[in-house]
């Protein structure tokens, strides 16, 4: 620093002061450096005010994108939670639809008097076979849907098991109502038996190949069972003949009617009014011969009589 401040100026002056063109070229050197350093702190200071503000503007942008996710993720958990209701809603009918199926299903088996080891409805319906190549496992399921697609699999199972059923029913019902049940009369007494009789007419023991049932004049003579009418007229010995055919080998035959009210292929329904009781024919007074043939030969009807639809 001796050397700026020298007594003797650079001209050979020894007054103190700078003189000449040295002094001067110092002078401007330092107002240079000074500018120099005021705008490098400037720049400095300047450069942290953008990166603050830049910072700044960045903190307060990915703030608002959380806002805005969590406003996405409410309402997402919103929409899921209403989707759950309405799947535990349905679900909740689906079981109640399977507990009145399976109610249903029960009281048919018991009705239908069927094995209940053969359909029992708490048990999946005996499947199996083996799985088909290339078959592959599928992702896990929420409970909730899981729980949805077995119920579904078990209603459909249910379904097919009621199908089987009602068939079965129904053919059983269809076998009782076309095999002959019950009196042939509302109202009357059995005045003779099926078997060996002395013949009304003549004294002799013969075979009586029918149960007869006495009544008024004119009352009623029903079906005993669900049929066609495959005679409906005079017969000898038996006056006016109803004769029903029910399938499966069985017929039944109604005599000695007063006025017949079917004719011939008539279908009939068990119970359903087919004629008057009357006494045409070989008969020594009102009533009706009632016979059930099996495969065209008669048989005896008591249990037929004793049976109840």
């Amino acid at each position: 620093m001796k050397f700026l401040f020298n007594t003797t100026g650079y001209d050979g002056s020894e007054d103190g002061q700078p003189h000449g063109p040295g002094n001067y070229l110092y002078f401007l050197t330092l107002v240079a450096s000074l500018m120099a350093a005021a705008i490098y702190i400037g720049y400095r200071l300047g450069s942290s005010d953008i990166a603050v503000s830049l910072e700044e503007s960045a903190i307060s942008d990915m703030q608002a994108m959380i806002v805005e996710q969590k406003d996405q993720i409410a309402q997402l958990r919103e929409n899921s939670q209403a989707h759950l209701d309405a799947l535990a809603v349905r679900l909740g009918q689906m079981q109640s639809e399977m507990l009145r199926i399976e109610a249903l299903g029960q009281r048919l088996t018991a009705m239908a008097k069927l094995d209940k080891t053969e359909f029992d409805f708490e048990k999946i319906p005996a499947q199996g076979g083996p799985a088909e190549a290339g078959e592959s496992l599928q992702f896990a399921k929420p409970d909730l849907q899981k729980a949805l697609d077995e119920l579904d699999i078990q209603l459909d199972n249910r379904a097919r098991q009621l199908e089987v059923l009602e068939r079965l029913v129904m053919n059983k019902e269809m076998t009782q109502q076309l095999s002959p049940a019950g009196r042939p009369i509302s109202h009357g007494w059995t005045s003779s038996y099926y078997g060996k009789r002395t013949d009304p007419f003549n004294g002799r023991r013969v075979m009586h190949r029918g149960m007869d049932f006495a009544g008024k004049t004119g009352a009623d003579i029903n079906a005993t069972a669900a049929g066609v009418v495959s005679w409906a007229g005079r017969r000898y010995g038996y006056g006016r003949l109803v004769e029903i055919n029910h399938g499966n080998g069985y017929s039944t035959r109604y005599g000695h009617c007063k006025k017949i009210l079917v004719k011939l292929g008539d279908k009939v329904k068990p119970g359903q009014k087919i004629a008057l009781m009357g006494s045409t024919g070989r008969s020594t007074g009102p009533h009706v011969h009632y016979e059930v043939l099996k495969n065209g030969r008669q048989i005896n009807p008591s249990k037929f009589i004793k049976a109840s639809r």
